[in-house]
This record gives C-alpha cells, structure tokens and sequence, in this order.
C-alpha cells in the first residue's frame, strides 16, 4: 500500500515536472515567433504609420490618409474608403 502511494507522488512529480519543461521550451519557442515589442519588425526597419484620419463623406467611415482613396475636388484633396465611394461620390 505504501509503495503505491510512493508511485502515485512520484508520477505527480514528474508529471508536474515535465509539464513546466514544456511550458519553458513553448514560451520559448513562441518568442522567437512573436514580433518585437519594441515596435520594430525583424528587418530592423522603423514601423509604417498610418497616418491622420479622415472622414469617408459618403459612407462616413474613418480612413488613415496613408491608405484612402484619393480625388482632387474643386482643388481640395477628398479621402474614401473605397473605390465604389469615390464613384458615388461623383455621381
């Protein structure tokens, strides 16, 4: 009877043990996956920003100047979300 509780709490130990290698070794290995926290992607390389937002006005939406679609009205630059916005616009 001893003995089997003995076998019992050792394969708790091991058990135990084992699972915090496993736990080491994946955070680990998830670490070298992640991208850095300080911003920067692997290249080294400044991050892209996004740039201002401005007002879709047809859909009224929120779009960053960096990736918005771009037309010129009446000499003044108008950002969309969409090409299909930027048609209804002129319609």
């Amino acid at each position: 009877m001893v003995r089997a509780v003995l076998y019992i709490f050792l394969a708790i130990f091991l058990i135990s043990l084992l699972r915090s290698i496993i736990g080491v070794v994946g955070k680990g290995l998830a670490a070298l996956f992640e991208p850095d926290s300080s911003g920067r992607d692997s290249t080294g390389a400044e991050p892209r920003k996004a740039g201002e937002l401005k007002r879709d006005p047809v859909c009224g939406t929120y779009v960053s100047t960096a990736t918005s679609v771009k037309k010129t009205v009446d000499g003044q630059v108008v950002h969309f979300c969409s090409a299909a916005c930027s048609e209804k616009y002129k319609a």
